[in-house]
């Protein structure tokens, strides 16, 4: 796959085009601790997966350029130059924020100038990639076109390997300084991928200690998938007024699909229930957008903001019928191959959900006084799921909440600020895991609300420290005793967020933070003992720091820091034993330099330094090892 790409690699090294991918740096482009990602890069104590303890994207919360988009599956890098978690005081200027926190993840979109870029990494454990991203004009600085096109094969089984590949198309027209219209389409595949088991243990014992580097699986449950997104956007003004709209149709399909789960696991790595799940034509597509309709005006001192919107989704869903494939009893460190068995698929459930919503917000700011922000939003939710079972009747479900959230924030002092958030949503609940009876089911969405207090304090004009105290309240979803998933009591996450971020001396930025999570479950199963007071794969503290530092007086050389640091899971229903926290150490450098007028960075990096050995613990009590030390280099050009 990387060798196909060379041919476009090439062309990209015999344009001359403006630097671009050679900036790339997560680090000194993040404004605080909360999440940021630039190119593969990423940074802060969450992530577009995990937000608070939940799954933002999961939620119904991923947005593009800054609008309603319901993601169904990974975008390709060459789609997303960006993304960044709005959550706490970093949420505060969006009209209609959302409980579980909002991934706004931005364009790779030309931006009025001719840019090419190429990028090639490889590591010591034989994984490569390759990626092209080209930008030129059609019609002067006011139309153009960004394409890109990417390719990594892995190697490395210790979590998946395979061929992967992406690419994506951009046409951006900007008529005039402040109006912008946005086409685009994008394509991710995956081939040939397969991956480790996922371990649940017999009891409150830890899985043992095995290769990370050898393949666990069987030799032929590899899987395919490949994921679309393509829609529009459009920011333009309107007399007074200024519209923005986003239309985006998001595609997952799954020809054929293995989870390999490593069924009441021993101390000595003995499972005693090995199974494979197979899955046929997995699908899930959706169709959202939504369109916004604002007006500001200046009076008395104040800056006075009114918009109303409109947002919807038309989703589908294909899953279930897949087979169970029993391995019996095997030994995890000394993996057994067994031919290929003849596959049979039952059928397939479906579900269909459509929901539209409408909304006012209204934002008031006093300059660098106050800021207040109000918005209500009436939404109509319409799920029908059409089961294929035998015996197995349809269901439906309507919820037609409305939806509050009131925001603000007042200058108390010089550097110090504080703010202040209640929001109320309606949001997707997590999907069944593999293990469960019910695989890959959806829930109805859920109500859920979520309270903020904080303070941001400026040191100094670029550094700045930010500490809150949150609760998110949600229904709590679980396997119960018969392993179907399903509501089994009330969640609440409390917790506190600290980030300390931005320029410490010249040349030296720091981007630290940690989230501390008191997470409780309560309920009737939680009082009848039937289910601990700790969700399962929870832990305590996330902890963070990257330090970014190039010496005075030259701009060739730059040096940084990752250390990350996560303290004891939960690890079973009952909260009667944990898996141990882990800390990881990543170093890392680049160098600039030029040849011509090409403009190129070299980078080392050796990420788990002291290649600690850990374990990932998940909502459902599976466990999976984290990933050794590795390695690599890339090299980076803008022409």
């Amino acid at each position: 796959m990387i060798i196909r790409a060379l041919p476009i690699l090439t062309l990209a090294l015999a344009a001359p085009a403006l630097a671009q991918r050679t900036g790339n740096n997560a680090v000194t482009s993040a404004g605080d601790a909360f999440g940021r990602s630039v190119g593969n890069e990423k940074i802060g104590i969450y992530s577009s997966e995990d937000v608070r303890g939940f799954n933002p994207v999961e939620a119904g919360n991923a947005r593009i350029e800054g609008l309603y988009f319901d993601q169904m599956n990974i975008i390709s890098n060459r789609l997303i130059d960006s993304s960044a978690i709005r959550v706490g005081y970093a949420a505060l200027a969006f009209p209609f924020p959302a409980p579980t926190g909002i991934v706004d993840q931005a364009l790779e979109k030309y931006d009025g100038k001719r840019v090419i870029s190429a990028e090639i990494e490889a590591d010591l454990d034989g994984n490569i990639s390759g990626s092209l991203q080209a930008k030129f004009p059609l019609s002067g600085e006011k139309l153009g076109l960004s394409i890109g096109q990417g390719a990594r094969h892995a190697r490395i089984p210790y979590f998946r390997f395979g061929d992967f590949s992406s690419h994506a198309a951009i046409l951006t027209w900007r008529p005039r300084t402040d109006a912008e219209v946005n086409l685009f389409w994008s394509h991710f595949s995956s081939s040939k991928t397969g991956g480790s088991p996922i371990i649940y243990p017999a009891g409150a014992i830890l899985p043992p200690r095995l290769k990370r580097l050898d393949y666990l699986g069987q030799d032929w449950a590899h899987g395919k998938m490949s994921s679309h997104t393509l829609g529009a956007t459009a920011k333009l003004p309107l007399g007074a007024f200024r519209l923005e709209a986003g239309l985006f149709r998001s595609i997952k399909d799954e020809p054929i699909a293995y989870a390999d789960l490593a069924i009441a696991t021993l101390a000595d790595g003995t499972s005693l229930q090995r199974r494979i799940i197979a899955d046929k034509d997995l699908r899930a597509a959706s169709t959202s957008g939504e369109v916004r309709l604002s007006r500001a005006w200046n009076g008395n001192g104040l800056h006075h903001n009114v918009t109303l919107m409109v947002r919807g989704r038309d989703q589908e869903r294909l899953y279930g019928g897949q087979q169970v494939i029993p391995l019996g009893t095997t030994i995890l460190s000394a993996p057994v191959q067994i031919a290929k068995p003849s596959l049979t698929f039952g059928p397939q459930n479906r579900s269909h959900v459509r929901q539209g919503t409408f909304g006012m917000a209204y934002d008031l700011a006093g300059g660098r006084r106050f800021r207040v922000a109000l918005s209500a939003q009436k939404t109509d939710y319409r799920k029908q799921v059409d089961f294929r079972a035998a015996g197995q009747a349809s269901a439906s479900t309507r919820d037609r909440p409305w939806l509050f959230s009131a925001n603000g924030s007042v200058h108390l002092s010089g550097p110090l600020t504080l703010y202040a958030a209640y929001v109320r949503g309606l949001e997707e609940s997590p999907l069944a895991p593999e293990i469960a009876t019910n695989a890959n089911e959806a829930p109805p969405a859920i109500r859920t609300s979520q309270t903020d207090v904080g303070l941001r304090y400026a040191l100094t004009p670029k550094l700045a420290l930010i500490a809150g105290m949150f609760e998110i309240r949600k229904p709590y979803f679980n396997l119960d005793s018969t392993r179907r998933f399903g509501e089994l009591a009330t969640l609440s996450n409390r917790g506190v967020e600290v980030s300390f971020a931005g320029t410490l001396a010249p040349g030296l930025t720091i981007i630290a933070g940690s989230l501390f999570l008191d997470p409780r479950l309560s309920g009737g199963e939680v009082e009848a003992g039937q289910l601990g007071e700790r969700p399962v794969g929870t832990f305590h503290r996330h902890s963070v720091a990257n330090l970014d530092w190039r010496p005075a007086g030259q701009d060739a050389w730059s040096f940084d820091v990752a250390f990350d640091s996560v303290s004891s899971s939960s690890a079973n229903t009952f909260h009667t034993f944990a898996a141990p926290g882990r800390e990881t150490l990543a170093l890392g450098a680049r160098y600039r330099f030029a040849i011509g007028k090409a403009k190129l960075m070299a980078r080392a990096q050796i990420t788990n330094m002291f290649n600690n050995y850990g374990w990932k613990v998940s909502s459902s009590g599976g466990f999976t090892f984290t990933q050794p030390r590795a390695t690599s280099f890339s090299l980076a050009a803008d022409f």
